[in-house]
C-alpha cells in the first residue's frame, strides 16, 4: 500500500459488498474485532466483541472502545460522560486498557483506539506510546 501510494482502507460495520463490486470497502468484523461499546466499568475489562469471519481472534486487527459511559438518571439510557473524560483519556487508563487486551491479540497493541472527547486527557500521547513513538 505504501509503495503504491494508496494508503486508505475503508471498513464498513454492516452491509459491505463482499462480492467485490466495491473492492475498497471491507467487512469490518471479518477483519477487526472490538471491545464492547458503551462501557460502564471504569476499569475497562477487555473482552472480544463484534467479531465474525474465518480468522482466529489473534489474526484480526482490533479496536479498543475507550469511552466511559454512565446510565442517565437510572433510565437505562447510556451516555458518554464528559466529566470523567480527562481521567478516562489519561495515558494510564488507555495504556492499561490496551495491555489488558493483548492476551487476545498475540501480544499486539490495538490497531485502533476509539475515544470520546479526544481533546481532553492524553489520548494522542497514549496512542503514540502504543505505536512506539
Amino acid at each position: 500500500m505504501i509503495d503504491s501510494g494508496k494508503r486508505v482502507v475503508v471498513f464498513l460495520d454492516a452491509g459491505a459488498d463482499t462480492d467485490r463490486s466495491v473492492p475498497y470497502i471491507l467487512p469490518e468484523f471479518q477483519m477487526v474485532w472490538e471491545t464492547p461499546f458503551s462501557v460502564t466499568d471504569a476499569s475497562f475489562p477487555c473482552s472480544v466483541d463484534r467479531i465474525s469471519g474465518p480468522l482466529a481472534t489473534e489474526d484480526h486487527m482490533y479496536m479498543i472502545n475507550h469511552s466511559f459511559n454512565k446510565d442517565l438518571f437510572g433510565t437505562g439510557i447510556i451516555v458518554s460522560d464528559p466529566s470523567d473524560a480527562a481521567t478516562t483519556n489519561s495515558g494510564t487508563s488507555i495504556l492499561a486498557n490496551a495491555a489488558g487486551c493483548t492476551q487476545f491479540a498475540a501480544g499486539r497493541a490495538p490497531n485502533f483506539v476509539l475515544l470520546d472527547f479526544v481533546d481532553l486527557g492524553d489520548g494522542l500521547d497514549a496512542v503514540n506510546t502504543l505505536n512506539g513513538l
